[in-house]
């Protein structure tokens, strides 16, 4: 029988970075396992490509807001490398991302970008590991298999 593939949207920020260890594995099981990972952040992506290398996170894509909104001239640049974009425009950009992509879960510490999802949107609590779907939750802690045998219940 053949099992659809997912695709599977991974806040860095807030989630990847409060669990790495675990989340290479995670990735790395997810990919063995067929479904792609999208590692979807603020960016840059360059420097969270460079930390996601130092991690040895293995990922399929990666989306940073930051890249997104500098070809459409609405990043404003500051003096100390940092950047500036429209509260509403930031909040937006994974919640597009995730639907033009097919995203299947998205997994997210940040309580104000769920309300621009279609996607279905995993709050994650990156102080207990896990992330609450329509009341459910998934636990991000060992074992790995256990996390998306739960998500591919869900998904498939």
């Amino acid at each position: 029988m053949k099992h659809k593939k997912l695709k599977i949207g991974i806040d860095y920020h807030g989630v990847i970075d409060h669990n790495p260890n675990y989340f290479a594995d995670f990735c790395r099981e997810a990919i063995k396992r067929g479904h792609q990972i999208h590692i979807i952040t603020g960016g840059p992506k360059t420097k969270v490509a460079q930390q996601l290398q130092a991690d040895n996170i293995l990922y399929n894509h990666i989306f940073a807001i930051v890249d997104f909104y500098i070809p459409k001239n609405a990043v404003s640049e500051f003096s100390e490398g940092h950047c500036r974009i429209d509260d509403d425009l930031w909040n937006r950009a994974k919640g597009i991302y995730c639907s033009e992509q097919g995203i299947d879960i998205h997994i997210d510490d940040s309580t104000e970008y769920n309300k621009y999802f279609s996607t279905p949107y995993c709050l994650y609590n990156n102080l207990e590991h896990y992330c609450t779907i329509n009341n459910k939750q998934i636990s991000f802690t060992y074992p790995v298999s256990q996390a998306l045998d739960t998500i591919e219940k869900k998904f498939i």
